[in-house]
């Protein structure tokens, strides 16, 4: 497998690199690195649930680990006072998550918001789709950079706009904006951009200089900018996550910012998110939405996102340590996977983004993910769902040993498979004997529960 590496302005300016952790998250990454499938596949959750126990889940994005204690300790003081399991008071301008909310965006990211403007939703796609409505008419378009998160093209199709898609460009070892594609596409009369920042599926984070051009376009063609940056919690050291509506140049342009503590904290099923309109006439326009819209806000999910804003980041300065050193392993990890496999180290969360379009030429499968679950047991997300046919995304938000495991089935479906076909094609996937060198100090070869499953 070829690694891109990125080129200089890779770090993006000031960008600081992380302190030793201590003790305690020390202790916390030890938890991390005893999760073991057969103790996972008891969870309720869709990841685990959704395949036999011998599959390997790495499709849906939500990681493994425990939650942080202070999260839990939240949630279970919220049941010990009358067990309050309500429908949580969504439509408040003054609840301690908000506050909660904007503080942490001050102090992780330079970001004043004012709390009286977070508007409570159950997840970011609700936000997505209530500002689709709110800012754009039927049969208006929609620019949407491909890869791009499959939710966002149903949305868009079933709020009765037309997708308006451009594709990424893998420039000098990073996935790129097409600026001059969004240029284009602005001036033929698309009305709104669905910008995901860090981006899902390929982990890129956009530095200030695209963002100021996406938002000096924007106010030339009069655009309104949705930016989905539910992924901001968990940027890999080296790079920055910059919030689009922090910018001075965004006080010209309708935006609407999409956030949650779902994944940073792992909260996904507690249905709570946060939308930010950027200027003071478009909070109020996207407040004449209907009631309703905002429904099913969760209301342990509002003391579990105070709790993870306010007290939780320990836990997440640990789980951004652990992602770093999961990244650094699959890198070497997957050079056993050949090379017609190539990845593009993402630079936040823990989703990685496998360019495998000769391999699937050389197999005569477009199907990958099919592939890899029938011949590896792996579950990994088809590239085509995210309009990158011949990619696949896979999850590395679990342990190492198990993210060990997944790549070295991974490495003995493609060999089997070329051995049965002869090797036609080009030299089989290198096999590479023994086990890179460990990234840290808790990494090791894989157990026998894991060889097995």
């Amino acid at each position: 497998m070829r690694t891109r590496v990125a080129e200089k302005d890779a770090v993006e300016e000031g960008a600081v690199e992380e302190e030793p952790l201590s003790e305690a998250q020390q202790e916390l990454v030890h938890r991390f690195d005893g999760l073991r499938a057969l103790s996972l596949s008891a969870r309720r959750s869709e990841k685990w649930r959704r395949y036999p126990p011998d599959i390997l889940p790495a499709f849906i994005a939500e990681m493994d680990f425990p939650v942080a204690e202070p999260v839990l300790a939240a949630i279970r003081a919220h049941l010990t006072v009358g067990g309050d399991l309500g429908y949580a008071y969504a439509y408040t301008t003054e609840a301690p998550v908000q506050r909660a909310f904007a503080a942490w965006a001050r102090a992780a990211h330079d970001w004043r918001v004012e709390p009286r403007t977070v508007v409570l939703f159950p997840d970011t796609m609700r936000v997505m789709e209530v500002a689709l409505e709110q800012f754009t008419e039927p049969g208006d378009g929609v620019v949407v950079d491909v890869p791009a998160y499959p939710p966002y093209f149903e949305a868009i199709a079933a709020a009765g706009r037309e997708v308006v898609p451009r594709p990424m460009r893998l420039r000098g070892g990073r996935w790129r904006l097409d600026l001059e594609g969004l240029a284009r596409a602005f001036r033929d009369g698309a009305t709104a951009y669905f910008l995901c920042n860090p981006h899902n599926p390929t982990g890129r984070v956009l530095t200030v200089g695209e963002l100021r051009e996406v938002l000096a376009l924007a106010a030339e063609f009069g655009v309104a900018v949705i930016s989905d940056e539910v992924h901001a919690p968990l940027t890999h050291p080296g790079h920055r996550h910059v919030p689009l509506a922090s910018l001075p140049e965004a006080a010209r342009v309708t935006t609407v910012t999409a956030a949650s503590a779902s994944k940073g904290w792992n909260l996904s099923g507690l249905k709570c998110a946060m939308a930010v309109a950027g200027r003071p006439r478009d909070h109020d326009r996207l407040m004449e939405m209907r009631p309703r819209e905002r429904d099913g806000v969760g209301i342990l999910g509002v003391s579990a996102s105070e709790a993870a804003f306010t007290r939780g980041a320990p836990w997440l300065r640990t789980v951004r340590h652990y992602l770093h050193g999961s990244r650094r392993m699959l890198v070497e990890l997957a050079e056993s996977l050949g090379p017609d496999l190539e990845l593009v180290p993402p630079e936040a969360s823990y989703l990685a983004w496998f360019d495998a379009r000769r391999l699937a030429d050389r197999l005569g499968r477009a199907d990958l993910a099919e592939f890899f679950l029938d011949r590896g047991k792996v579950a990994v997300s088809d590239g085509r769902e995210y309009g990158g046919e011949g990619f696949v995304r896979l999850n590395f938000g679990t342990s190492q040993r198990l993210l060990e495991e997944m790549v070295r089935r991974m490495e003995k479906a493609v060999r089997e498979e070329t051995a049965d076909a002869g090797g036609a094609g080009g030299a089989p996937p290198r096999s590479v004997p023994g086990y890179p060198a460990p990234v840290c100090g808790s990494y090791g070869p894989a157990d026998k529960e894991e060889s097995s499953r």
